[in-house]
């Protein structure tokens, strides 16, 4: 069945329902940041396989929303098919719920799939649209087509104790329970898979970047049930389980739970935690308690072991990341090499460590103007050649037993200009400004993002991304509630919270610069004016010295590089492999003179 038998099924479907107006968005039951391959509904009826994107359909249009990353690899998927493409972001196109406003007909009806629609997602489009618009979302119109259908991943649960984790399933679910009973809550009900990994300290291979295991977990006062499927979990993770009181039922069975609640009964979830449909079985017989689920702010505040072992995460890594600099820069114009293959290498090194379980995200290895790109990403068929001369930059980041990591490193490959060494300087004063900060209590993110960019700012540059996000432990390498960034997130950030510093400078058509650590928030001190915090790095990797003008660098910016490449050489150096790589490391993090 190609495209256009596609849509026309989907068409008839629709006439079928009374549906006049079909959305596809880019997501699954669990609001998953990588679309389980079951739920990719745009990909199917698209072709287009980009990671964000939005799908309206109605009789005589078909129409897929692509944002600036993506406008020429969209351009170029849908090609040949009966869609067109809204180029979201340029001047004069409206965004997909602005388009529905505006052409949507009083008493007409929008319908979706609402077991991939986000709540938060449908609430927006009612509020959007007024009452005067009718929706429908019980069904999954695409499913009743979709020939070939991925099934849901397979992958075996495994435990993550406390070892690692620093706490037993039995104390995390005594702190929701607390939680709940303030909240006059009766039962919890989790859909996203990183809470319920976190809640149980269980972890799996269903998805190629995040170590989740696909479930739900509903929480009352004596009962705990984990909705999954029985083949993924083995005799040891069972055992496990029971003894920390959670039971097993079928995955599919979850509905039927959820319907089966009482009217006397309340269920905290969180609106933008849950699918459109499974919010809709909950509160036709139930009330709804909808705030912030308490693994959210659980997860995000690592404790001392979490803490502690992702300190030996990023010594693992930033080791890792450091031999394979050491390589392609000994590499580059004296073997044939691409870009798609020095990310392979570098999975390559990082898979030797026996923690390493995968990468945290897809790497980003991008040579001379393709790092102009933010999200620039290489493949087989799409590359570059890499000759030595000009900046590469290289974002990745491992899922290791100890901690997730993500790390950017950009470094020259030969005679780097004037203008790539005065970018890449003000990006590390930047990333130093941020890090050398010190807060009161109850600061936020969005307080310190100008500490990031007021180096550039002094020059007229600036960068279209947030500074930092917040990362999990062993899970998402983009978790939130908190960030740094131009956004008003009003989320403190607190001792235990690990999040990124990630300035950068994108000159299009020559350069992208980017410097990228974890850092860790910690106590600095407290006065008769407060407590004050700070931060501790977490990525132990040297910064790339040939790019550094030391001319526009105080002397503090200075001793900081040189007390941070002095912590690089003392953790990492035993993990060098090579004599090339160890006199690498020396010479790299070797004391910079005026």
């Amino acid at each position: 069945m190609n495209r256009r038998e596609r849509l026309e099924k989907l068409r008839s479907l629709m006439e079928r329902e009374g549906i006049d107006y079909f959305v596809i968005p880019t997501s699954d039951p669990h609001m998953s940041e990588y679309v389980l391959d079951r739920y990719k509904s745009r990909v199917y009826m698209t072709g287009f396989t980009g990671s964000a994107g939005f799908v309206v359909v109605t009789q005589n249009e078909a129409l897929l929303w692509a944002d600036g990353r993506y406008h020429v690899q969209a351009e170029k998927q849908i090609e040949g098919s009966d869609f067109k493409l809204m180029k979201w972001g340029l001047e004069g196109v409206d965004f997909y719920d602005e388009w529905l406003k505006k052409n949507v007909k009083p008493g007409e009806t929008v319908g979706f799939n609402g077991e991939i629609t986000p709540y938060s997602m449908y609430q927006k489009l009612v509020k959007k649209l007024g009452d005067k618009t009718n929706f429908k979302f019980e069904k999954d119109l695409i499913g009743e087509f979709w020939e070939d259908r991925p099934p849901l991943p397979s992958g075996k649960a495994f435990i993550l104790d406390e070892e690692y984790t620093g706490e037993n399933p039995t104390k995390r679910l005594g702190i929701i329970r607390e939680k709940m009973e303030e909240k006059g809550a009766t039962h919890l009900f989790l859909a996203t898979l990183d809470d319920i990994a976190y809640t149980l300290n269980i972890r799996g291979r269903d998805d190629l970047y995040t170590p989740i295991v696909v479930s739900y977990l509903l929480i009352d006062s004596h009962n705990v049930t984990l909705f999954v499927d029985e083949n993924k979990i083995d005799v040891s993770v069972k055992g496990y389980l029971q003894k920390n009181g959670v039971k097993i039922a079928p995955y599919e069975s979850v509905n039927d739970e959820l319907v089966a609640l009482d009217k006397n009964d309340a269920c905290y979830i969180s609106g933008d935690k849950i699918n459109a449909l499974q919010y809709k079985l909950i509160s036709e017989n139930t009330k709804v308690i909808d705030e912030m689920l308490p693994t959210t702010m659980m997860k995000a505040i690592k404790n001392d072991t979490e803490v502690e072992n992702e300190r030996l995460a990023h010594i693992i890594d930033g080791a890792a990341v450091s031999r394979y600099l050491c390589w392609i820069k000994a590499n580059a114009g004296k073997i044939e090499l691409n870009e798609f293959e020095a990310e392979e290498k570098l999975h390559e090194i990082r898979a030797e460590h026996e923690s390493f379980i995968s990468e945290s995200f897809k790497t980003i290895s991008a040579y001379k103007s393709n790092a102009a790109m933010a999200h620039y990403s290489a493949s087989n068929e799409n590359n570059s050649e890499i000759k030595a001369e000009g900046l590469y930059l290289v974002d990745s980041g491992g899922q290791y037993y100890e901690g997730t990591t993500d790390i950017t490193r950009t470094v020259t490959l030969g005679n780097p200009t004037a203008e790539e060494i005065r970018d890449y300087t003000l990006t590390l004063k930047g990333h130093i400004n941020l890090f050398l900060t010190k807060f009161l209590n109850g600061t936020c993110g969005c307080h310190l993002d100008v500490m990031a960019r007021s180096a550039m700012w002094k020059e007229g540059i600036d960068f279209k991304h947030g500074t930092g996000h917040g990362v999990g432990y062993c899970l998402g390498v983009h978790e939130g509630p908190m960030s740094i960034s131009k956004a008003i997130i009003n989320v403190p950030l607190q001792p235990g919270m690990v999040i990124s510093n990630e300035p950068g400078i994108y000159r299009e058509g020559k350069h992208g610069i980017r410097i990228e650590n974890l850092v860790t928030v910690t106590e600095y001190k407290t006065t008769q004016f407060g407590q004050f915090f700070g931060f501790m790095n977490l990525t132990l990797c040297p910064y790339e010295r040939e790019l550094i003008d030391v001319s526009l660098l105080s002397d503090e910016e200075l001793e900081y590089i040189n007390e941070y490449h002095k912590k690089v050489f003392e953790n990492t150096q035993s993990h060098m492999k090579t004599e090339e790589e160890k006199a690498w490391l020396k010479k790299a993090t070797a004391e910079i003179k005026r």
